[in-house]
């Protein structure tokens, strides 16, 4: 019940439109990472999560954004949150494709198709937001602000 309250807070979040335009992306700025980047980075980290657990959860909580950082942190409940239920059906997977749903000035969706190590197949929807870089706040960069608990579905990635 817990976890459906945060995702519907961190959806009405991403969807609100309090941003100010500060923070509309700037496409020709050398110091932005693509979105699409990001995401194989993160969906990289969760396929090796069993092998390398610290380096796979770093990765992770590094694209958090703040907002949702401080609704799953800290770092510790945030590695809790990935290891129970429903999040831990991602880890380890073996597959995905993903496809960017909707892109706004700032913010990007993405429908995410999985193959998860039990061969289940899964979707998620993850959103990023476009904010300042939490590591070097002159730069912008993609940062997750909400993720859908996986669903179930048929077959293919």
């Amino acid at each position: 019940m817990q976890v459906k309250k945060y995702i519907i807070f961190l959806i009405l979040l991403c969807c609100s439109n309090n941003v100010s335009n500060s923070y509309i992306k700037d496409t020709a700025s050398a110091n932005v990472i693509d979105s699409d980047v990001v995401l194989t980075e993160i969906l990289e980290s969760y396929k090796q999560f069993s092998d390398y657990p610290q380096t796979s959860l770093d990765a992770i909580w590094n694209y958090a954004h703040p907002d949702n950082k401080k609704i799953t942190g800290p770092k510790e409940n945030f590695r809790n949150m990935l290891l129970s239920e429903p999040y831990n059906s991602i880890l380890d997977l073996k597959e995905y494709s993903f496809t960017k749903t909707v892109e706004t000035e700032n913010s990007e969706h993405y429908e995410i198709k999985i193959l998860a190590k039990n061969n289940s197949y899964f979707e998620v929807t993850w959103v990023f937001q476009f904010d300042e870089c939490p590591e070097n706040p002159q730069n912008k960069c993609w940062l997750t602000i909400a993720v859908t608990a996986p669903s179930y579905y048929e077959s293919g990635v």
